[in-house]
Formats: C-alpha cells, structure tokens, sequence
C-alpha cells in the first residue's frame, strides 16, 4: 500500500469516527432535552443547561488537546502543524457551544 493510499484511508477513517460521534452527541443532546421537558424545565433554562454541559465538555477537549501530543510516530512535519493548531487555538480559546454566537 502506497504512503497516499494510507493517507487517504486513514484520513476516510478518521471522518468517519468523528461523524460517529457527532451523530452521538446529537442523540444524547436530544436525549438530554426530552428528559428535561418531562421534568417540566422551561425551555430557555433547559437551553442554559445544555449549552452549559456542552461548554464544559469542550474546555475539557481543548484542555486535553493542548496537553496532549501529536500521534506516536507522526512524521515531523505532522507534528509541527500539530502543536501550530494547539497554538492557535490556545490563544483564542474554546470555541462557543454549537449553535452559539459569540457576541
């Protein structure tokens, strides 16, 4: 197998995982609403609640990533471009929670 034929299959993979859990992570947001709506929550505090969990999940992602390292046996230019995005993205901090602006 060619270095691009790995590359591509892993790049395919790698999509395929990250959409598994997006799709995941809409099914337990959607989980989450149902069950507050029974507990009769009004929808803007259910909204707060979920939009809550959602951030803290993702500063504890952007916590994880600018700790971690780029895969073991990762070309070097890979592992430049690796800690260039943990950088960046350090800097600017989490992202809003989905569906969120910024103001």
């Amino acid at each position: 197998m060619s270095t691009e034929q790995h590359d591509t299959d892993a790049y395919g993979q790698e999509l395929a995982r990250i959409s598994h859990h997006q799709h995941e992570a809409l099914s337990a947001r959607l989980t989450v609403f149902q069950a507050l709506a029974a507990a009769r929550v009004a929808p803007e505090q259910a909204d707060q609640i979920v939009s809550q969990l959602e951030a803290g999940a993702i500063a504890g992602a952007h916590t994880w990533i600018s700790e971690s390292s780029a895969p073991h046996g990762s070309e070097p230019r890979f592992e430049d471009g690796w800690f260039a995005g943990v950088r960046i993205e350090g800097t600017s901090g989490p992202p809003c929670p989905a569906g969120r602006k910024s103001n």
